[in-house]
């Protein structure tokens, strides 16, 4: 790991049971030297990522807020989502777009209908573990087999209290039977768990880039998959003709050259003057 991947790897330890951080404590979490976390508290700071209390303590700073403000408004996959959104939350009351992060999953929108019922709890930017959940599930789905193993490598305990296999090929399996299915139903723990209903949405080479999840009962667990389901598609679709597009324009900029200039012929020599003359 590169000094400025660790650097950035100070903001992972920030989060709503502990968002302040000194250097003691810092230094305790990470190992790093307290010159080091000087140094990357400085150069964090001067980027805006985090700022320096009164007493001493480190928190988020408000380069984090202008940016969480360009992702509202321009992020690709909100963009392409937020009018289907909409339409799912008038007609179910709530939605969320839950996103993979690493080795968690994050709420990155929440959309109500005029009467849902949202929990307090469930909002943009909460993170969670990525298994007792039906985004979790439809996430893990379509994920890489290397990923899964190194998941599964320090996490098995957690999958398997989740109910997804105890052993790695029993959550493989799990997961192939989930990906057959095409959306996820399960009741898990948390404010993302009770969204017990959800389906993948796909990007550019079929990878999965988030999950859209709605609380249903029971009984109407088959009739929301089949809503969320074309809804995720006509999802997709805008994300594959965006990335058609991106890739285009980047084709033209890429054909079009300047006209390279005209080389100017070399004055002859001595000796080649001497034979013109």
């Amino acid at each position: 790991m590169s000094s400025l991947d660790r650097m950035l790897r100070i903001l992972d330890l920030f989060a709503a049971e502990k968002p302040r951080w000194t250097v003691e404590q810092a230094m305790a979490r990470t190992g790093y030297s307290r010159s080091t976390i000087y140094r990357y508290f400085k150069s964090l700071a001067n980027a805006g990522l985090v700022s320096p209390g009164p007493d001493g303590a480190y928190v988020l700073g408000p380069a984090v807020i202008g940016l969480d403000r360009l992702i509202r408004l321009y992020d690709p996959l909100l963009t392409a989502a937020r009018p289907h959104l909409t339409d799912l939350a008038r007609t179910l009351g709530l939605v969320a777009v839950v996103e993979p992060y690493r080795d968690r999953i994050v709420v990155t929108h929440v959309e109500a209908g005029p009467a849902a019922d949202v929990p307090p709890d469930l909002l943009r930017g909460l993170t969670v573990e990525p298994f007792d959940s039906a985004a979790a599930r439809v996430l893990l789905a379509h994920d890489h087999v290397r990923s899964l193993r190194r998941l599964h490598d320090v996490a098995a305990p957690a999958i398997a209290a989740a109910g997804l296999g105890d052993g790695w090929p029993a959550f493989r399996q799990a997961l192939r039977v989930q990906r057959r299915v095409g959306f996820a139903v399960h009741a898990g723990a948390g404010p993302v768990g009770a969204l017990r209903v959800a389906v993948p949405v796909f990007g550019a080479g079929d990878r999965v880039v988030a999950a859209i999840a709605v609380p249903a009962g029971e009984r109407d667990s088959a009739r929301v998959g089949d809503l969320l389901v074309r809804a995720a598609r006509r999802i997709s679709a805008v994300l594959l003709d965006q990335s058609a597009g991106d890739r285009r324009a980047m084709a033209v900029a890429e054909s079009w050259r300047p006209a390279a200039p005209m080389a100017r012929a070399a004055a002859p020599t001595t000796a080649e003057r001497g034979r013109l003359a």
